[in-house]
């Protein structure tokens, strides 16, 4: 009962499905132990489930991915402004014809993508370190080119954490979802057997162990389940 399988149900429901099979499986433990499984099946079952309930949901990583997402934009937005500010006191310093001027490169900051801007970023720095008594008669000082590298540095952490928020979410889910299956599959398996334990003798335990529709028994004038869709989270 450890294969995983394909999910066929929302994890709520499966969640709410496999609390219900592991009161019904130990209602009629006598009958699952002719099919060889063990006393504490139902435990084991509960356990799954609790342990699947502990996890944290894929809209919990979503958030996380999101929070450092928005924290990258805004970093890239302040370098941005910076960088702005640094190109128009460079043009006033040194005249916008100038091949001074021309080495920052200026045209197009704004469209620079996150790799780009980096690097672009450092060069902009470094080769205004090289005139700076030119860049300070528009009060452009080696404060400000020491905030350019703070915020810098801090687009570059605010890209890496978003990366690995991105990898963190996308390995939280495939690993929710592989226990999730297991989960699914250890309960399709249970109640394949509790089927079989009451077909043509009990309609209401029968009911039970159908894993679709409603998970009232049949004992509490269910009507016949329907198959349910597979839904995804």
């Amino acid at each position: 009962m450890k294969e995983s399988r394909t999910i066929n149900l929302s994890y709520p429901e499966l969640m709410q499905r496999s609390d219900r099979v592991a009161i019904v499986v130990q209602r009629d433990m006598p009958e699952f132990l002719k099919y060889g499984y063990p006393e504490n099946v139902y435990e084991e079952l509960a356990a799954k489930c609790q342990a699947f309930k502990e996890i944290e949901s894929d809209m919990f990583w979503e958030g996380q991915k999101t929070l450092a997402t928005n924290n990258k934009d805004l970093r890239k937005g302040k370098l941005v402004e910076i960088l702005g500010e640094i190109a128009f006191k460079a043009k006033l310093a040194l005249g916008e014809n100038s091949k001074e001027y021309k080495m920052y490169r200026f045209t197009g900051l704004k469209k620079l993508n996150d790799k780009e801007l980096i690097p672009y970023a450092w060069h902009v720095i470094k080769t205004a370190r090289l005139m700076t008594e030119k860049l300070a008669t528009r009060n452009l000082t080696t404060e400000d080119l020491g905030v350019a590298e703070t915020e810098t540095k801090a687009l570059d952490d605010a890209i890496d954490a978003q990366t690995e928020a991105i990898g963190v979410r996308e390995q939280k889910s495939l690993e929710r979802a592989d226990k999730g299956g297991i989960l699914y599959g250890m309960i399709v398996e249970l109640c394949d057997v509790g089927k079989r334990i009451w077909e043509h003798k009990n309609e209401a335990f029968y009911h039970d162990y159908v894993l679709y529709g409603s998970n009232k028994s049949a004992s509490q004038n269910e009507d016949t389940p329907t198959e349910e869709p597979a839904i995804e989270e």
